[in-house]
């Protein structure tokens, strides 16, 4: 066998579908018959837990490869699904990523060394963060996955992460590459999706995976039941996005068609002015869109998907206290019986979910 592909799954932001990445595509390369190890680095565990394992009755983990004083054999479990092996994840790791005696970046990499000759793929489910842990599995791996969630805030923090993946191949990891940038959580139903997926093509170019991972109840469901998409339920459109997503990357890994690092960068990541001048784009898009706009029922459906800040500059200051997550807009000057006089916008992760017009305020 050949040496392992290392791919470390990595995004510093929360709720862009890392894990899931994760224990998905591990399932998936391994019902197309790859042998895979998964690496659990998050201190959250929640790969190990997806996959219907309790930390809490296990003896060896992967904090003892950070230790490194036990054979990383010992720390490694199968799973329940086909050619699919796990190093479980432990809460115990945030005491390692706290302690600063751990200046050593290549404790991962050294506990790897051993097993690559024994997968086809070794992937890494990194912890939301750019520390000690993180870094060490940019030292190991071959190559790094960015999922990007589709919504408006998709380049918040990338400059950060591309910065530190830069760092980590100038100083301790010369042949580190970015496997690709992969969209998550796509909603065709939701207006600004596909102009964010144009802004990511526009900008990471080939570095885009033409998989896209659309959102998909089941997906929400498997980790529940510990268990991944294709053992869950492999009819779904989550499952066939993830087996679609390892195809891609077994047909790069065949055709050896690398990103080298670099070279296709984007420059809006290079300033954080243009990572802001971005939304201010799809601001003034959406004000363009709004320019006819009247108050009546059926044009305010076009704020769902709005940002917080894109419902200021199109109604204004809120009454309430802006940090809500209700907000409230008088929508005629004379209360009147018979009308629906206010109009109460309700957000969910900053984003307008839904809205309801009522004749009175309720306090």
């Amino acid at each position: 066998m050949s040496l392992s592909k290392i791919i470390a799954i990595a995004n510093q932001k929360g709720g862009v579908g890392k894990t899931t990445t994760a224990i998905n595509l591990s399932s998936a390369l391994g019902v197309l018959d790859k042998s895979v190890l998964l690496i659990d680095a998050d201190p959250q565990a929640n790969a190990t837990s997806g996959l219907g394992i309790q930390t809490k009755d296990i003896e060896f983990t992967i904090v003892n490869l950070f230790r490194g004083n036990d054979d990383t054999a010992q720390c490694i479990l199968e799973t329940h699904s086909p050619n699919l092996k796990i190093i479980p994840g432990s809460i115990k790791l945030a005491e390692i990523e706290l302690n600063v005696k751990n200046s050593i970046l290549t404790r991962l990499k050294t506990a790897l060394d051993s097993l690559k000759t024994q997968f086809d793929f070794i992937i890494i489910d990194s912890s939301p963060s750019l520390g000690y842990l993180t870094l060490n599995s940019f030292v190991a791996a071959d190559s790094i996955i960015i999922p990007v969630q589709c919504e408006f805030f998709a380049f918040n923090g990338l400059q950060k992460l591309l910065a530190t993946i830069k760092s980590i191949k100038t100083n301790f990891n010369s042949t580190l590459d970015i496997e690709g940038v992969l969209v998550t959580m796509y909603d065709k139903r939701l207006s600004h999706s596909n102009h964010i997926i144009n802004e990511l093509k526009k900008h990471f170019q080939d570095l885009l995976f033409k998989t896209i991972i659309k959102r998909n109840i089941s997906l929400s469901e498997a980790p529940s039941f510990g268990t991944s998409i294709l053992d869950y339920k492999v009819t779904s459109e989550g499952s066939t996005d993830y087996l679609k997503l390892s195809q891609e990357i077994m047909k790069k890994q065949a055709l050896k068609q690398h990103n080298p690092l670099g070279k296709k960068i984007p420059q809006i990541l290079q300033d954080t002015n243009e990572e802001i001048s971005f939304l201010d784009t799809q601001k003034e898009r959406n004000l363009e869109h709004y320019k006819t706009f009247t108050l009546d029922h059926k044009n305010f459906k076009k704020l769902l998907g709005c940002t917080k800040k894109e419902v200021i500059a199109l109604l204004g200051l809120v009454y309430n206290d802006i940090h809500s997550n209700v907000w409230m807009y008088r929508i005629s000057e004379k209360t009147r019986m018979f009308r629906k006089n206010f109009l109460y916008i309700y957000f969910e992760n900053n984003t307008v979910k839904h809205f309801q017009l009522k004749r009175f305020k309720f306090r």
